[in-house]
């Protein structure tokens, strides 16, 4: 790995402890709780904090590249160097102390997703990868596993906070669930789409993601092995994201061509 590269991680990565460490304080006190777009759609002080210390960190250390989060940042930059960043995925976990919440600091370079950095704040796990480079969690070589059937595969996924688009994802999960080996949903994306990276689960689906949602766990995934694909949805928001080995994506990705939620890529 070139030397820009090792000091661009170095720096996310001490940013999404600073974060990490914003959620823990706040664990041990009373939560104040807001909502978004819906009653589902949580937002909380910690979220703000957390995002307001991520960039403090960025900024102190790369002060002309661009940099937007979740809760509003959105400032410009002159390098070719943007930073894209949640400053706690699964708030509704958080909220509830369920223990699947994570901070995720993505970069994009000359427009590439290239690194990320998810920290998985209640375990302390940290999850690592440059594209091309490889992955890692707490230091240690990560991959995709290689299952490439899907009614041996477990399959991550997630719902969006809108009743009427959790209705067309529970009809899309009715036709999906019979024809892998189960689903699993933790409510953080983020840290699904690591789980795939590490062989945990072997693939991922979800709608409606922002890039916040995206973007660092999906380098991670993509330099453990993964295929990342973002696809067209006629009928869900999009994009609708598919994670998993190359094989697996590809068979996932008939499925959902064959349920009808997917029109092609993006």
């Amino acid at each position: 790995m070139n030397a820009d590269l090792s000091e661009l991680l170095e720096i996310a990565k001490r940013a999404a402890s600073l974060a990490a460490a914003v959620h823990r304080r706040a664990l041990n006190s009373d939560i104040k709780v807001e909502t978004k777009r819906s009653i589902s759609d949580l937002v909380t002080e910690t979220d703000r904090e957390a995002e307001q210390e991520l960039v403090r960190a960025i900024r102190a250390a790369r002060e002309n590249d661009s940099i937007i989060g979740e809760e509003g940042t959105n400032q410009a930059g002159s390098s070719e160097v943007k930073w894209i960043l949640d400053p706690l995925d699964g708030t509704t976990n958080f909220v509830h102390r369920y223990p699947a919440h994570a901070v995720a600091v993505g970069l994009e370079i000359k427009g590439r997703r290239t690194i990320g950095v998810v920290h998985d704040s209640f375990s302390n796990r940290v999850y690592a990868g440059v594209v091309g480079e490889g992955a890692t969690c707490d230091g240690k070589p990560i991959t995709v596993r290689d299952e490439s059937t899907l009614k041996q595969a477990l399959i991550g996924t997630g719902f969006l906070p809108n009743e009427n688009v959790r209705r067309e994802q529970a009809n899309l999960l009715r036709q999906i669930l019979p024809r892998v080996r189960d689903i699993r949903r933790s409510g953080c994306p983020s840290l699904d789409i690591c789980n795939v990276a590490s062989g945990t689960l072997d693939g991922f689906y979800e709608c409606g993601l922002g890039p916040w949602d995206i973007t660092a766990a999906a380098a991670i995934a993509e330099a453990a092995g993964a295929t990342v694909q973002l696809l067209n949805s006629g009928v869900l928001p999009n994009p609708l994201l598919v994670v998993a080995n190359p094989q697996l994506a590809s068979a996932l990705i008939d499925l959902l061509i064959e349920t009808g939620a997917v029109e092609g890529p993006m």
